[in-house]
């Protein structure tokens, strides 16, 4: 019996190696904004999560780090605010180029809603809204959140190579349509599956960067301001004997 104990405890420490391999973050180095406090707070944030996997599809956020905060986005109906999203491709930088009647030869309407139609049966697109000084002009902003629906596995090294699902996009004030000339001042629109995180009263987006094997991997945070912007740049080092799903 006390054989079997012993190879049985044997087995579960192996089990736990592996779990853990997989799992544990890796390290996380703060290379731009060394004595920003925004910074300096978000590192001590990252550390204390030692276990999450890479931060390139959820950000926690510990709740003991009570200077940090979440925006409260209220759910849109995604089918009836479908033109929401219309006007974000065509209000795209290189879609500006042509006029509407070229653009609507380049995409039909038509053809496009049947496409989103397509997409809303294989996956579960969402949109909402909160309101926040983007800017910081002193005055809230409406922001549009689109999840494109697309899974984020942590352990898919695909998703560091080339990140993607969620789209930030500022609405005008009335909400009815996108702001074009806000939301590319002042979000990276689509760009490492930016996320909103407020701090002390300041809010900011996070993004991740990287290649395979976690080359030049980098989770960034800068202000959500036009001038000046704040910039947090951690440099991410994986597991060396990460194994690979």
């Amino acid at each position: 019996m006390k054989t079997m104990k012993r190879g049985s405890g044997v087995l579960l420490g192996l089990l736990w190696v592996l779990i853990a391999d997989v799992a544990t973050a890796g390290n996380y180095t703060l290379v731009v904004g060394k004595g920003i406090e925004v910074c300096q707070a978000y590192l001590r944030n990252l550390h204390s999560f030692p276990m999450h996997p890479p931060v390139v599809c959820e950000r926690p956020l510990n709740p003991k780090l009570s200077a940090f905060s979440r925006p409260k986005w209220k759910p849109l109906e995604f089918w009836p605010n479908r033109h929401l999203l219309r006007q974000a491709l065509r209000q795209r930088p290189s879609n500006l180029q042509y006029s509407d009647e070229e653009y609507e030869k380049l995409e039909p309407y038509d053809k496009w809603e049947s496409n989103i139609r397509e997409r809303m049966k294989e996956r579960n697109m969402t949109l909402a809204t909160a309101e926040l000084d983007v800017d910081q002009d002193g005055k809230k902003d409406i922001v549009l959140r689109f999840d494109t629906g697309w899974p984020c596995d942590p352990m898919d090294e695909g998703n560091f190579a080339i990140p993607g699902g969620i789209e930030l996009y500022v609405l005008t004030p009335d909400g009815r349509g996108i702001d074009g000339k806000s939301t590319y001042a002042t979000l990276p629109v689509r760009a490492g599956r930016p996320d909103v995180v407020g701090y002390k009263g300041k809010w900011y987006v996070t993004t991740w960067a990287g290649d395979m094997n976690f080359t030049e991997a980098q989770l960034d945070i800068i202000t959500v301001e036009s001038v000046p912007r704040q910039r947090c740049q951690f440099k991410y080092t994986g597991q060396a004997q990460r194994r690979h799903p």
